[in-house]
């Protein structure tokens, strides 16, 4: 088994599938495709989902206006998102600044199943040095909107002592087998509320991250986060 561990600047993602190849795939069109639909919220309570971005393996709906960090993207990396200051304040209510992001991964040939790809992420994150586990890690069943079977985890750490951060991670292989991680974090102060399992900023990364799809006609260009408190 193959464990795979990146570092994204900010974020910490631990991603672990059996029977990976190693990282040396051609760049998916992701890298080269642009946002085109955007949403725009019907009431001042509701995040809008945002623009829908489309590749010939996936589709999803991301936050509008966010950094495509095509630089960074090779490999495994198909799509790396940075919100930090777009939609969300660039400091918490604490007054530590506060980052956000998501990324799209791709692992060729997987043979873990979902629950042991689950399992595998919670235990590499508890051994981690830098992460302290805040509560127990929460996992979730799902669907995608075409149908696939998917798993939902999210995870709130104390990182490295001093910041808070929330992981929300979205598992599904796709009909030929390849394993998919759609991931989206933030973090902030180590007292903030913003990076917390219940936040409205949660909501709205589980909205994008949720909206994951292979169909990209079967995204829902209208779906709207939970209602929540303002981002202030």
């Amino acid at each position: 088994m193959k464990t795979i561990v990146i570092v994204l600047g900010v974020s910490l993602s631990i991603l672990v599938f059996s029977g990976c190849r190693e990282p040396g795939d051609q760049q998916s069109t992701a890298e080269q495709n642009e946002p085109t639909t955007a949403v725009t919220p019907k009431k001042p309570d509701q995040i809008a989902v945002g623009e829908l971005y489309v590749t010939d393996e996936f589709a999803l709906l991301i936050p509008a206006g966010w950094r495509n960090m095509k630089s960074l993207t090779s490999g495994n990396l198909k799509l790396y998102l940075n919100g930090d200051g777009i939609g969300v304040p660039a400091v918490d209510e604490t007054r530590a600044p506060l980052q956000i992001g998501m990324t799209v991964e791709k692992y060729r040939n997987t043979t873990d199943s979902l629950a042991k790809g689950i399992k595998r992420l919670i235990a590499n994150a508890k051994r981690s040095r830098r992460l302290k586990l805040v509560g127990e890690a929460k996992t979730e069943s799902c669907r995608l909107k075409d149908g696939t079977e998917a798993a939902l985890l999210t995870m709130e750490f104390i990182k490295e002592g001093y910041r808070r951060s929330l992981q929300i991670k979205l598992l599904a292989k796709d009909s030929a087998s390849n394993g998919w991680v759609v991931s989206a974090f933030v973090v902030g102060g180590k007292d903030s509320t913003i990076p917390t399992a219940d936040s409205t900023v949660a909501k709205l990364l589980r909205a994008h991250v949720t909206s994951f799809c292979f169909d990209s006609d079967k995204v829902e260009v209208s779906k709207s986060a939970d209602k929540g408190s303002p981002i202030e």
